[in-house]
């Protein structure tokens, strides 16, 4: 057997009535065979250089010999089988990229929750706020979830990313009719100590006396169309409060604690029929924001 050239071999296995004359054909067309087996009748296997492979394959064909089986072997196996290993690599690489891609990378949104027929409007607000198909999953949700909490009876929205699909929850309240349209009013007179606005004029401020009934926040216009909209506000008005309970001072104490709402600055005086509690109480009043 000759030795196998740098290039490698290849080795050929033919089948014919005639195979043993196989590797004459080959020699007289120039091929240099380096070996020849005859493992049983009309069958050789045949080796030749690398190079010369498609000239042999074309001369074995065009003389009806049949080409059964054909193996590298030498440099040209290892060049087989780097040439197979890198075309997985590179397919393995191509996958983990098409994977991270899509976990790290927003497939699709989905709108669940009682609040889905809001769909347009919150698809909407999303793509204002850059969440869209194929943005970043970790993009920032927090401006959306408060635009999406505004829209009429939202009270609950969330954000849940899994396996590039984010899912966002909108939950509504489960009033039916529409809120109607009332101003906020003073819950009694008193000083007016906070007053939270998220929707409506305010007509008082911080620190100035109110009275029982007064408007503090009326109706929104709608873009100036003359529409009224509705309040979404609260208020909190301080007021001295007294009362004098036939009483223990400890069982009169804890009884004006429950007849005035929040109750601070308490001065107790005993008089002839038991205790006077005297001190400032907080009401509070509240449109859309209970």
């Amino acid at each position: 057997m000759k030795r196998l050239p740098a290039w490698g071999a290849v080795e050929i296995t033919v089948e014919s009535l005639s195979a043993h004359r196989a590797a004459e054909k080959l020699a007289r067309a120039g091929i240099c065979v380096l070996s020849a087996e005859n493992p049983r009748k009309n069958v050789v296997v045949l080796r030749v250089a690398a190079r010369d492979r498609k000239k042999t394959f074309a001369i074995l064909r065009g003389t009806c010999y049949n080409i059964k089986n054909v193996r590298n072997r030498g440099l040209a196996r290892v060049r087989e089988v780097a040439s197979r290993a890198a075309g997985l690599v590179v397919g393995a690489a191509l996958f983990a990229a098409i994977v991270f891609s899509a976990e790290s990378r927003i497939l699709r949104v989905e709108i669940v929750g009682s609040g889905a027929y809001y769909e347009a409007e919150i698809r909407a607000i999303l793509a204002e706020e850059g969440i869209f198909s194929f943005a970043p999953l970790g993009c920032e949700t927090g401006s959306a979830t408060a635009r999406i909490l505004s829209l009429p009876r939202v009270e609950f929205c969330s954000f849940k990313r899994q396996g590039g699909i984010l899912t966002v929850e909108v939950e509504c309240a489960e009033e039916l009719s529409p809120r109607p349209a009332e101003p906020l009013l003073a819950p009694c007179d008193g000083v007016l100590e906070e007053l939270v606005v998220l929707r409506g004029t305010p007509l008082a401020e911080v620190g100035s006396e109110v009275h029982a009934g007064q408007q503090l926040v009326v109706f929104a216009e709608s873009g100036g169309s003359g529409r009224r909209g509705y309040v979404i506000a609260r208020a909190t008005v301080a007021a001295p409060v007294s009362k004098e309970y036939a009483l223990q001072r400890e069982e009169a104490s804890l009884q004006a604690s429950l007849d005035f709402p929040e109750l601070s600055d308490v001065r107790m005086t005993q008089t002839e029929k038991g205790w006077l509690v005297e001190g400032v109480a907080r009401y509070i009043a509240a449109c859309g924001l209970e």
